[in-house]
């Protein structure tokens, strides 16, 4: 590996902290680095609307090299404070990030003209822009006269970019979430620590529905919120599906109390409508084999931990697996079928 795709290989981990959060834009990973090889600021994007990645780090670098702060707050106050008192502070600076800085105006202003004005040494990017009114970044940056560099780690940016282009290309992503023990036992009460419950309710937070099993709402009487959520995502309790063929649910279960959330019983896996917007299904193995065939990815929070008289299931389901992170003291597993 490189020196290129080693410091590459970091804005992926760091993205991959992030992975769905700031959907419906794509999981960036960015960092600055300084003329001797200093790391400068390691960002990721994590909310949709707010700062890119490159953006994120530039205001911390800013910040480092000048031994001043910068005062704007949001990603446009950053790009016009950064174009104007810049002081060519980034010109011996190379900037790694895992895809093609945007060259639109959205939400934000186009990262591709900011670096442009700032002029840093190298750009080196993970893998091209696909999507049709973002292209441009990189002959833009080449117009300024900034040397950029393309295609390093590709399949490992590309793997990053998959819920993305799911829901871009297909109006939808599924992603199939369960935490089990290390013996495969995922019905022994709270199995995920902390952590992995903070990251659980910050999807939630995101989400455009929930969707569980009867058997899950009528057993555990859970509430389906987002309590855990950070501060910085809008504590919402998420819309939920459950599957079951009956509506017989006892309504003082505590997920029926919550206000301003919708809850739908659906009698089959096509009346769950998941072939829009961003769903998150969580449950057993049962409910997994039920809706394998909408599934787009499944995310394994494994806990270092066993308990007694687990029962195992098997059917057949092929995949690969794209990304492995500890959170807390779990370990996530991103699995993409194939």
């Amino acid at each position: 590996m490189t020196s290129d795709e080693y410091l590459l290989s970091l804005c992926l981990q760091e993205a991959w902290k992030y992975q769905t959060l700031a959907l419906p834009n794509p999981a960036v990973g960015a960092m600055v680095l300084s003329d001797d090889g200093e790391i400068l600021a390691l960002s990721a994007h994590s909310h949709f609307g707010y700062e890119h990645a490159e953006i994120k780090a530039l205001k911390q670098s800013y910040e480092r090299l000048s031994g001043q702060i910068c005062p704007a707050q949001n990603a446009e106050e950053i790009h016009h404070f950064l174009s104007r008192y810049h002081n060519k502070i980034f010109e011996k600076c190379s900037i790694f990030v895992t895809l093609e800085p945007c060259n639109h105006y959205g939400k934000t202003p186009p990262c591709a003209e900011l670096l442009s004005i700032v002029k840093p040494k190298r750009v080196i990017i993970g893998t091209e822009e696909r999507q049709a009114y973002a292209l441009g970044g990189i002959a833009r940056m080449q117009k300024a006269g900034i040397e950029v560099v393309c295609g390093a780690m590709q399949q490992a940016s590309e793997d990053l970019l998959y819920p993305f282009k799911c829901l871009k290309e297909n109006k939808y992503f599924n992603l199939f979430k369960i935490a089990q023990r290390l013996n495969g036992d995922y019905q022994s009460g709270v199995i995920s620590d902390e952590d992995s419950r903070v990251f659980t309710h910050n999807q939630r937070c995101v989400i455009d529905s929930l969707v569980v099993s009867g058997k899950s709402v009528r057993t555990d009487r859970p509430i389906l919120d987002s309590r855990y959520a950070c501060e910085s995502y809008a504590n919402r309790p998420p819309d939920v599906k459950i599957l079951s063929r009956s509506d017989d649910f006892d309504r003082s279960i505590r997920a029926f109390a919550l206000k301003d959330r919708k809850i739908e019983v659906c009698s089959s896996p096509n009346a769950l409508k998941l072939e829009s917007g961003f769903n998150v299904i969580e449950g057993g193995w049962g409910l997994f084999e039920a809706l394998k065939d909408y599934v787009d990815m499944l995310l394994l929070h494994v806990s270092p931990t066993l308990e007694m008289g687990v029962e195992n299931i098997g059917f057949c389901w092929q995949a690969r697996l794209v990304h492995v992170q500890k959170l807390g003291n779990d370990g996530l597993l991103w699995i993409k079928k194939s």
